[in-house]
């Protein structure tokens, strides 16, 4: 019985420490340029104030600041799906990031209830969060040129 459990709990492990590293990976993706800063003024996104909040010495508020980063992250999901192009749909690498950002943000009060972690939980979910306007900006940008490319062939 003990040692079943302890398979579980080391196998439950690995299989957090595989998704966290698969993401990393992820988001080590690069961009033509920063897209993120166009986005963030366009749709008044308030992440990299949060970003802000965390890396100073003042003890931040994690309730409020759940509240934010989860706005922003379904303002940026329904721009994912419905901005640009025509396929109304989110890529692998997208929905797998969206369903870590959830993760953590229902890990959030746990971690600021324990005082464990929070401050890296939310740069990492701020992080999702500028991949997620980089990619916005950098369909935007395709689709546009797409665009004045056929008008100027017509």
């Amino acid at each position: 019985m003990f040692m079943s459990i302890l398979v579980l709990v080391v196998s439950s492990a690995l299989l957090f420490f595989y998704i966290q590293v698969s993401c990393e990976t992820v988001l080590r993706r690069e961009f033509s340029r920063a897209y993120f800063k166009d986005i963030i003024q366009a749709a008044r996104l308030e992440y990299e104030q949060m970003c802000d909040a965390v890396n100073s010495k003042s003890a931040p508020d994690y309730a409020q600041m759940r509240l934010a980063l989860k706005c922003d992250f379904f303002t940026l999901k329904y721009l994912l799906k419905n901005g640009g192009d025509s396929r109304r749909r989110l890529t692998r690498s997208e929905r797998f990031l969206g369903l870590y950002f959830r993760f953590l943000l229902f890990s959030l009060p746990v971690r600021s209830a324990l005082k464990l972690q929070e401050r890296g939980a939310v740069l990492r979910m701020a992080s999702i969060l500028q991949f997620f306007a980089n990619s916005i900006g950098e369909r935007l940008t395709v689709t546009s040129f797409a665009v004045a490319e056929a008008r100027s062939n017509s």
